[in-house]
């Protein structure tokens, strides 16, 4: 039995092979982008589950609150680990996560800089890595000793074998020999910790001074926790105040310095903007990607079932007749149904294949590393996706054909204004709306981004180049800042004699949110102060092409200029001040210090973001001697900007190469642009934005065919009519007109409730930036003229061809 309906489906399918093709191009369509989204879905969502304990590890939180504010962080003190364990017998194991970097030996004669992760000897026991080779209770025991990933040991030994080897990296004033004692498989590309070699934190000697790795109050990296029992974590937080209470003594307030637990889950996929040295996604682009293949596959699915209804006509008789030779109304919907699962299992073939030749792209516009593994999960999923659509294209068709009456469709009283003429108009127009919905935000979206492109920061970027000076490591922080300067202004003092160099500065911090570091002070008022601050050096503002409002610019010379800040508008608008120049900060606790310039407001974080007060100094002495809180938000080495003369980059990039060999003949030269630094910034929207037109492009096509079959059909049902108006002389500019206008009904009905939902419902995503822009009526007017015009060209082709047929052919057997 289940045979014959097999072979009856495959004959129907192939009798009709432009609605098949059209229900399998549409289908593998919305399967196989829906299959790649859905895919993606799971693994963000699936990030760090591959820790075998992943429920008992959490990341510690640090809180501190100050009037009323929780300047909360991930970083965390130094001691916090050892105080931690030592405290809670619910924990198990605690290790440091504390990212460096250091200068390493390719060769005798090259070097580079590699990236570190300092972190405590149990954490291969906490974390579920796979050690390929060494020992995990022991690889990380010895301060000389390192764990590298296969990658890194093709990068120093090629294929050799890497344990017992040594990498010399520059930790101190000079190169240690580290000695290769574990080799771990490439990390898993879901894995929220990303790191290339692990070193014991024994290493924190050559950069943190004792007393700030005994201090509560100075932060560096995270810390991470694995408790006997998941549970462990509410009585942990809650003795943490007794804890502060015994390690600070006098020194504690209640309420003001605590810390939490964050489960490891919980770190990838989250809207908090504070993320700590974790890769993060914002669980709307996961529902805002679920809710496209959602929508796509709908559309996919109104085709089918339009089409079905459509063909009603054609197949009722069909019914009539089986019906009339005893099939059953259970029989008749099983035939039916195998005809939507046949359709739906091949357009799951091509969907496959399509969502494999998609992966490439899509890794490359989300920047991931996914690919379509086939486990009993994902193969679950497939098999729901067949069994849903199949449900959602085909059981309507089935029941409603299944149940027409023999008696009238024999008689021939059936026709395509039968009833059901509505719900199809309806299926039709909320296509229209779905497609019209995406390209509307799509519009949305690429206006704003556009705005933030073109958007005036403040500040010059063209023919701007950031270049990395090699840090130095020292157990003070200032000197480790002044040796960094020291080193940066070589290699400027080298630039700036340079005529392809027009001016080159120094500076901690570059470009984007956070990149500038927090800072605050208590008033003569008893009233703390935040703000950020910068410091730089050279012709820092001259390079940056920042705008003096009042004052002056720093003196460029080394030394010079030590007690100066210079603030822009906002900082002293924020802090009262008239006439800002001469000014000293109102804590008596700094150094003799003097405000000698005001620069206009600009941008120095991203435009979701409000700008902020701002002070620049050239003395990290000076500066630190009067704050109460530094929050280091990015990298403390110094960076040296240069300004190119002219457009040729080749030229002004091959004199910065030039020089910097000259000053740093053994360091790797590394740069980049400050655009791009700039473009960073917004890549998670752009990205979104382009998902989004790639969405709105596959439900405008799926929808276009749809339109298509379903005006063939209406024409095709009513030959007759059209050849009885020729012959009474009707032209056929007018016959076009009369299917047009039905259509066109359904078209503007979706775009008159596209454009204002679309406005609504993107209100949340451009609420986000601190620059906002809408585009204007004409834009959505032109839209809604595109959306006119397209469906006028689909069906008048379709009416212009019914027009032309002879009218002695269409009406021979009346």
């Amino acid at each position: 039995m289940l045979k014959n309906y097999i072979k009856i489906a495959i004959r129907n399918l192939s009798k009709n092979k432009l609605h098949t093709g059209i229900n399998l191009i549409g289908l593998s369509l919305g399967i196989g982008v829906s299959i790649l989204i859905f895919f993606f879905v799971q693994f963000e969502l699936n990030f760090d589950d591959f820790h075998h304990d992943s429920d008992r590890i959490f990341r510690l939180s640090r809180h501190q609150v100050e009037e009323g504010e929780d300047l909360r962080s991930y970083s965390t003190p130094i001691i916090t680990a050892p105080t931690f364990e030592n405290e809670f017998p619910q924990i198990e194991a605690t290790t440091r996560y504390i990212s460096s970097v250091a200068q390493a030996y390719l060769d005798e004669s090259t070097t580079q800089s590699q990236r570190l992760m300092m972190v405590s000897p149990e954490f291969l026991n906490i974390f579920s890595f796979n050690l390929l080779e060494g020992d995990k209770d022991q690889a990380l025991d010895d301060k000389f000793g390192i764990v590298i990933t296969e990658e890194v040991a093709e990068k120093y030994f090629g294929d050799s074998h890497p344990i017992g080897k040594s990498i010399r990296l520059k930790m101190g004033d000079g190169f240690e020999a580290y000695t290769v004692t574990g080799l771990l498989e490439n990390l898993p590309s879901n894995s929220s910790l990303d790191f290339e070699i692990l070193m014991n934190d024994m290493n924190l000697d050559y950069t943190i001074g004792e007393e700030n790795q005994n201090s509560w109050f100075n932060v560096f990296g995270d810390t991470y926790v694995k408790v006997t029992d998941p549970s462990a974590k509410a009585s942990i937080e809650a003795g943490v105040e007794a804890m502060m209470k015994k390690v600070l003594g006098e020194e504690y307030e209640e309420g003001e310095y605590y810390f939490t637990l964050q489960p490891i889950s919980e770190i990838h996929i989250t809207d908090d903007p504070i993320t700590g040295m974790a890769e993060t996604t914002r669980p709307t682009l996961l529902w805002i990607l679920a809710g496209i293949a959602f929508l796509i596959l709908l559309i996919a699915c109104i085709n089918f079932t339009t089409m079905a209804i459509g063909r009603s006509t054609t197949r009722a008789k069909e019914v009539g007749v089986r019906k009339t030779m005893g099939a059953e109304f259970g029989q008749l919907v099983f035939q039916f149904l195998t005809e939507a699962f046949l359709t739906t299992l091949m357009a799951l073939v091509f969907g496959l294949i399509l969502a494999e030749l998609l992966v490439p792209t899509f890794n490359n516009l989300f920047e991931k590393e996914l690919s379509l593994v086939y486990g009993p999960l994902q193969i679950l999923i497939l098999v729901g996706l067949v069994l849903v659509i199949t449900a959602m294209a085909g059981a309507y068709p089935a029941f409603f054909m299944s149940n027409l009456r023999p008696i009238k469709v024999l008689k021939g009283n059936l026709s395509m204004h039968f009833g059901k003429q509505a719900l199809r108009k309806g299926l039709v127009a909320f296509q229209f709306f779905i497609s019209f919905l995406l390209i509307a935000s799509t519009l949305i979206m690429v206006n704003q981004m556009q705005a933030i492109r073109n958007y005036d920061l403040g500040f010059d970027q063209e023919m701007l180049v950031i270049v990395n000076v090699p840090e130095v490591n020292s157990t003070s922080f200032v000197k480790s800042i002044a040796a960094g300067f020291q080193q940066a202004e070589l290699y400027r003092q080298a630039l700036v004699g340079r005529s392809e160099v027009q001016s080159a500065g120094i500076t901690i911090s570059t470009y984007g949110d956070d990149a500038f570091w927090d800072a605050g002070f208590p008033t003569e008022e008893e009233e703390q102060f935040n703000f950020r601050v910068n410091f730089v050096g050279g012709d820092y503002i001259k390079t940056m092409g920042l705008e003096l409002q009042e004052g002056r610019d720093f003196n460029p010379n080394p030394g010079a200029d030590s007690s100066a800040f210079i603030i822009n508008e906002t900082f002293a608008q924020a802090i009262k001040w008239e006439d800002p120049l001469g000014e000293m900060m109102p804590n008596t606790r700094f150094k003799p210090h003097q405000i000698v310039g005001v620069v206009k407001d600009f941008h120095h974080n991203s435009l979701y973001k409000e700008i902020e007060p701002v002070l620049f100094a050239k003395s990290p002495e000076t500066f630190f001697s009067g704050i109460n809180m530094l929050m280091i938000n990015s990298a403390a080495n110094p960076k040296v900007i240069a300004k190119g003369t002219g457009n040729d980059f080749e030229a002004f990039r091959a004199v910065l190469e030039n020089e910097w060999k000259k000053v740093f003949p053994l360091e790797a030269f590394t740069f980049s642009f400050m655009d791009q630094t700039v473009e960073e910034q917004y890549k998670a929207d752009e990205r979104l934005g382009k998902m989004v037109f790639l969405a709105a492009g596959i439900a405008i096509l799926i929808a276009a065919m749809g339109l298509f079959a379903m005006a063939a059909l209406s024409i095709a049902g009513r030959t007759k009519e059209i050849g009885i108006r020729k012959v009474l002389g009707a032209s056929s500019a007018s016959i076009s007109w009369m299917f047009n206008k039905e259509f066109l009904f359904i078209t503007v009905a979706g775009v008159l409730i596209a454009l204002p939902l679309s406005l609504y419902l993107m209100q949340n995503w451009i609420a986000q930036f601190a620059v906002k822009d809408w585009p204007s009526w004409l834009n959505f007017a032109l839209l809604a003229l595109g959306g006119v015009a397209f469906t006028l060209l689909i069906v008048s082709a379709q009416a212009f061809k019914a027009t032309r047929m002879n009218p002695v052919k269409t009406l021979k057997d009346e």
